[in-house]
């Protein structure tokens, strides 16, 4: 990759969370943000709740390069985070990788 500059990488995650499990989802989700803003490559970390839902959470992710994401998906604070919230949510999380158009500043 010598000579080329790359563009950060924003993940958007989408969790469906049962609603009598909401307040256990946000202390794992809190403890998984804290581990993950400490590593390499991480450059933002949010987590975000919807305002008509309280039972859905977006987490925003910005990402230095591609390596930056398999090393955090393979951490075990993020192994643990998947495991322990697989009851607390229901349906598959909606899981997508974007990047800012060049073009568009």
């Amino acid at each position: 990759m010598e000579g080329k500059v790359t563009e950060m990488i924003t993940i958007v995650a989408n969790f469906n969370v049962k609603p009598d499990c909401v307040d256990k989802f946000i202390k794992l989700a809190a403890e998984c943000t804290r581990s993950t803003r400490k590593e390499n490559g991480n450059l933002s970390y949010k987590v975000f709740q919807a305002r008509s839902d309280s039972s859905k959470f977006t987490f925003i992710e910005e990402w230095l390069n591609d390596v930056a994401i398999e090393k955090h998906n393979n951490a075990p604070h993020f192994k643990t985070f998947i495991d322990l919230i697989a009851p607390l949510t229901e349906g598959e999380p909606s899981i997508e990788q974007i990047m800012r158009v060049p073009a568009i500043r």
